[in-house]
């Protein structure tokens, strides 16, 4: 294989550099969940939604526009196209407007087509009966054994009260990070260990044994097949919650409604459908991020665990060699097979979960 050129090397090292220096979901979710439910509760029209300011934006913004992969290389591209999502991100957290937030879901393919749209309509209801009995600490000690257990024993596992979810995995730091505020089933240490460390930490740790970092980071692309091949895993496992993908269908159908209501609206319709244990959590992660939540507008990246589940599954029953998908973060539409036999990037253990895919 010919060395990659310099420029390409450059553009990616720096392009990770600003994935090392800011972690975004301290800035993309509400400083005051807890404040800003009660009031809502109380009757206001749209939480009043609180942020870090993402006053480092304009001069991240100054540094992607002087990146300049090589266009000429099929990695280039694929860069350049990185490049450009994450400064529309970057735009979305600066300007919190439905319009900077349109133009990420658009570029990122993040809103719901019909066909996925009808498949969520039809999933069946079932309810997890399980009790949470388990708190964060439990949680991160499972976490941090799973890490050492699967040779990450140089990632950490810490506390971060600023989350939407209750664990994220920063992938350029090496970091999990859990929410005090959560609880847990007993079948979460299993399923989240799998789901977290063997998919999201572990893909991460594989793409830095590459030439390039984006492979840690994260392809165009590749956000669906990573959420979808974590909920493969769940399912691997047999530790997969019991309604799961109604659950997504529900989150699908929402992505739609979010982009013509706002908070309150959207809250009474999810409501309406899936019941209100459901309705404040999934309308406060569509409409994070947003300065104002009682316009319409939504962060849509959450249709990518009912659709990349669809996806992964289906490219796995058909034959799809899971190997290529540990190579590093990337797509099931990414031609690694080309890439690992042209010398650009080299295979990478599989977790024991996959090991015995057919």
């Amino acid at each position: 294989m010919e060395p990659l050129p310099t420029a390409l090397l450059h553009a990616d090292r720096d392009l990770h550099a600003l994935y090392e220096r800011v972690p975004f979901s301290r800035y993309l979710n509400p400083i005051n969940a807890v404040e800003a439910r009660q009031a809502f509760r109380s009757g206001v029209a749209a939480p009043p939604l609180r942020y870090h300011p993402a006053s480092w934006a304009d001069e991240e913004l100054a540094r992607l526009e002087r990146l300049e992969p090589p266009m000429d290389h099929p990695l280039g591209r694929l860069l350049a196209e990185a490049i450009s999502g994450t400064r529309l991100f970057v735009l979305a957290l600066r300007d919190r407007s439905p319009e900077a937030f349109d133009a990420l879901a658009r570029h990122s393919g993040w809103y719901p087509d019909e066909e996925t749209l009808t498949a969520a309509r039809t999933e069946q209801h079932a309810r997890d009966e399980q009790p949470f009995s388990l708190g964060a600490q439990d949680m991160i000690g499972a976490l941090r054994d799973g890490l050492v257990e699967r040779g990450l024993a140089d990632w950490k596992v810490e506390e971060d009260s600023v989350m939407s979810a209750r664990v994220l995995v920063d992938g350029a730091k090496r970091l999990l990070r859990v929410s005090p505020r959560a609880s847990f089933r007993v079948r979460d240490i299993q399923r989240l260990v799998v789901h977290e460390v063997e998919v999201h930490a572990l893909r991460s740790f594989n793409g830095r044994q590459q030439p390039l970092k984006i492979f840690a980071t994260g392809l165009p692309g590749s956000l669906e097949t990573e959420e979808g091949l974590a909920l493969c895993a769940e399912e691997r496992s047999g530790s997969a919650s019991p309604g799961t993908h109604w659950r997504q269908g529900v989150v699908v159908q929402a992505v739609e409604w979010a982009r013509t209501m706002g908070f309150r609206e959207l809250h009474e319709a999810i409501a309406s459908t899936a019941g209100r244990g459901l309705a404040w959590g999934v309308a406060e992660r569509l409409k994070r991020g947003l300065a104002d939540p009682g316009e319409p507008g939504v962060y849509a990246k959450d249709i990518v665990y009912y659709r990349g589940h669809r996806r992964v599954k289906r490219w796995l029953d058909a034959g799809g060699d899971i190997g290529l998908l540990y190579v590093g973060k990337v797509g099931v539409d990414d031609p690694v097979q080309a890439w690992v036999d042209e010398g650009f990037v080299s295979l990478q253990p599989v977790p024991r979960t996959f090991r015995s895919v057919d």
